[in-house]
């Protein structure tokens, strides 16, 4: 879709919602108001305000506060636009604080009528676009999988050795032999259960550890060498845990010992990353321990916390097969691929190598 059809498209939905032509659209980017005009204007100060724009963004800012806040400004002779633009440099959606202002007479209705249907035509824009920029980007990524898929066919079609590669063709109809089977499913969710698991066990144990080494300081130099230890030990010397452990077992714990270290790393850092200005401010004005860690540490964690979880989680699913291959429980999709391995059948190899990627 070229930029004149959007623009026809959006010429559309702007005149069947009454709104100007896509060309003529003004700016509506309401200018940002910094901290210290709002505190002059509502006699708020300027560290309130801060954690007002942080709880306001997640949470919200109700009416009858708004309302208070609008009052406060109009009586230190603030008019109504410096209003609505110190309210949304806080957070507060215009078409909201719009809403207010008409209720408590401090805009007329057509001046108010007028913003909210800038905004609602705004807002059905925006939601074109999105969807024109997701079906390009959909579309892209179908044309780049079917662009590699070929290339795998090409490759088994010239190499035509069964035993070294196995075509798209192949791995499907083997996948499609493997999935009739009555046992498929058991051994898929077995596998899955063990990892599953290995990563929650992993994910409980290096949170409330890191936890721990960041508030006990003996702690943190007790267990460093330990995780230290583990973030460079060879997968293949774990192999002693299967004397330990037990085939049954071994890819629980292996999966717990891989991913520990990426969990307890990750958080720690980042809460050793929480600033120190945001920990002052919760204890000048005394929060409580939920709010501190729910507005001052979680926003700091979350970004170390996430990625973490995803390395962790194709980390648990690699170790955990590896696991399953070397000690070939049952069932196991380990243990089908060692057998495929064991009979040189790598159709059957590369399908189970496919539901393993699927599943993780």
């Amino acid at each position: 879709m070229d930029s004149s059809s959007i623009k026809r498209l959006l010429g559309k939905v702007w005149s069947a919602s009454g709104c100007s032509d896509v060309n003529g659209a003004q700016d509506r980017t309401a200018p940002i108001v910094p901290l210290s005009e709002i505190s002059q204007a509502t006699g708020i100060p300027e560290e309130r305000l801060a954690m007002m724009a942080q709880i306001i963004r997640k949470d919200g800012l109700a009416d009858e506060y708004m309302a208070s806040m609008m009052k406060m400004a109009t009586g230190n002779g603030v008019g109504i636009d410096k209003i609505l633009a110190m309210l949304t440099s806080l957070g507060v959606p215009r078409s909201q604080a719009t809403r207010v202002a008409r209720s408590q007479g401090l805009m007329d209705d057509r001046e108010a009528q007028r913003i909210l249907d800038e905004e609602r035509c705004a807002q059905k824009a925006a939601a074109v676009n999105e969807a024109c920029a997701g079906r390009r980007r959909f579309l892209k990524k179908g044309a780049i999988i079917v662009f590699w898929v070929l290339v795998w066919q090409l490759l088994d079609m010239v190499m035509s050795n069964r035993l070294v590669l196995a075509g798209p063709v192949r791995v499907a109809q083997a996948l499609a032999e493997q999935v009739v089977k009555p046992d498929f499913w058991a051994v898929c969710g077995a596998s899955l259960l063990r990892i599953a698991a290995g990563f929650l066990l992993s994910f409980v144990v290096g949170i409330l550890l890191s936890l721990v080494a960041y508030r006990v300081r003996i702690v943190h130099d007790l267990v460093e060498p330990i995780v230290s230890l583990l973030r460079t030990i060879p997968v293949v010397s774990i192999i002693m845990l299967l004397i330990w452990v037990g085939n049954q077992a071994l890819t629980v714990y292996l999966s717990f010992l891989i991913v520990l270290p990426l969990i307890y790393t990750n958080m720690l850092t980042g809460l050793e990353n929480v600033d120190p200005q945001m920990l002052e401010m919760a204890r000048v004005y005394k929060l409580s321990r939920w709010r501190t860690f729910l507005y001052v540490y979680r926003p700091a964690l979350m970004p170390f916390l996430s990625s973490s979880s995803k390395l962790a989680l194709g980390m648990s699913w690699k170790s955990g097969i590896m696991a399953e291959a070397l000690a070939t429980p049952k069932p196991s999709i380990g243990k089908e691929m060692a057998q495929a391995r064991t009979y040189l059948n790598t159709p059957d190899l590369f399908a189970w190598t496919v539901v393993v990627m699927i599943m993780s």
